[in-house]
């Protein structure tokens, strides 16, 4: 490997890290501007959970908040 491969190697990594930093402040920002606009009385989750999980987890997650808060009920 020649020192212009290792070189484009090295900015392609700091290129994709560049881009998962820019990602994680982005969805950061949106959940802080979800709690200033009093989204976290309304919602179940922040919106940044609904980039970073599947619509089979997010319903499995939900199930099981549900399950126990009502049991919570129950039990009060």
């Amino acid at each position: 490997m020649g020192i212009r491969a290792v070189a484009r190697h090295g900015i392609s990594i700091l290129r994709k890290m560049q881009h998962k930093v820019r990602f994680k402040i982005k969805l950061w920002e949106m959940d802080r501007l979800w709690e200033y606009m009093g989204g976290s009385c309304w919602g179940l989750f922040p919106p940044s959970f609904y980039y970073t999980h599947t619509e089979e987890e997010i319903e499995r997650i939900s199930k099981e908040i549900m399950e126990r808060l009502k049991k919570l009920i129950d039990e009060f």
